[in-house]
């Protein structure tokens, strides 16, 4: 039997989380740390980059299988949202050939919902990056993302509230379909995973605690 062709792709937004990552992709593995160079971070509500001369974008260099590359592709809404690219950077000291996903350029810059910022930020922690390029890339979306403190209520502004009322959304298509304990946040995850409803699957990614209260009151009460 043939051996599965590898492939390295390298991840800058919430791929970079590797919790995220062993749902979406369970046969990738971390090969390493790198730094995208001429390159800046941007959001456009989700992670993209653009070319930049003298700027440069951490990213998690993952091997993957061609069944997690078609997990990505679904993800990353390929080709229409999302197109591939492939680029060379150096990794442990070795060039190496990457894939990356970069959005297709027609989307403006807007800011990222709290938890969608806060999955990243995760990510870069994991992975010892420090998050100035994170933060910065934010600041120049329009978003003010706030460092976590003890539990707030949420006041969220009208992008937000959106975003939340399709979490509800999608939560109902979960209860609905009678498979999980709405309790169990990781069955509950994996079903939103494999149905294609990817708000939830960041939600109880980035909060499991805020998760089971929303189940169970109706209520977001977020540590911000």
């Amino acid at each position: 039997m043939a051996k599965s062709k590898r492939r390295l792709y390298i991840a800058y937004g919430s791929n970079m989380n590797i919790e995220q990552m062993k749902l979406r992709c369970p046969t990738a593995k971390v090969v390493g740390t790198a730094f995208l160079r001429n390159w800046q971070l941007v959001f456009r509500s989700v992670a993209s980059i653009e070319r930049q001369l003298g700027r440069k974008v951490p990213v998690l260099v993952w091997e993957i299988q061609p069944e997690d590359e078609k997990a990505l592709d679904r993800y990353e809404g390929y080709p229409n949202l999302y197109r591939k690219e492939t680029l060379r950077i150096t990794v442990n000291k070795k060039q190496v050939t990457v894939m990356v996903y970069i959005m297709n350029d027609e989307h403006t810059i807007s800011p990222p919902s709290q938890f969608y910022y806060n999955t990243i930020l995760e990510g870069y922690k994991s992975a010892g990056f420090d998050d100035t390029v994170l933060r910065i890339a934010a600041a120049n979306s329009g978003r003010k993302c706030v460092r976590k403190s003890r539990k707030t209520p949420v006041s969220p502004q009208k992008g937000e509230r959106i975003m939340i009322e399709k979490i509800i959304e999608q939560i109902k298509i979960v209860q609905k379909s009678g498979t999980c304990n709405m309790l169990d946040s990781t069955a509950v995850q994996r079903y939103a995973f494999d149905n294609d409803l990817y708000e939830l699957v960041n939600f109880i990614q980035e909060d499991r605690q805020a998760y089971a209260r929303l189940v169970m009151t109706g209520k977001i009460e977020k540590e911000d």
